[in-house]
């Protein structure tokens, strides 16, 4: 059994590059999230409810998440040498862009 999720994490193909991609900034979120309800002592939905914390903190929170991303990225490219993997993560990474454009710009 050992070893089974490295031998997992280490494929080629763009479907895991794009997993990568959503997985990791979504766990850091929420990591980063949690941190922040202990920090104020508040509930989640008393967070979430608040418009003012989508305008200001939601948006550096994404931004912030996609940091991880980026030192993935250039393992999978650089000491790997898996470049669909890359790609992939590369696509995931440009969505959740995205995403913070939508969210930062529509409220």
């Amino acid at each position: 059994m050992p070893g089974k999720f490295s031998d997992f994490l280490r494929k080629d193909t763009y479907t895991m590059g794009i997993l990568m991609g959503i997985v990791v900034p979504a766990l850091f979120f929420g990591i980063l999230f949690g941190t922040l309800c202990l920090i104020v002592n508040a509930r989640p939905e008393m967070l979430v409810n608040n418009p003012t914390l989508y305008k200001t903190i939601v948006p550096k929170l994404i931004l912030i998440s996609m940091i991880p991303s980026l030192f993935i990225l250039r393992h999978y490219l650089l000491n790997l040498k898996y470049d669909k993997t890359g790609r992939g993560l590369i696509i995931s990474t440009f969505v959740l862009g995205l995403v913070f454009v939508i969210v930062q710009f529509s409220l």
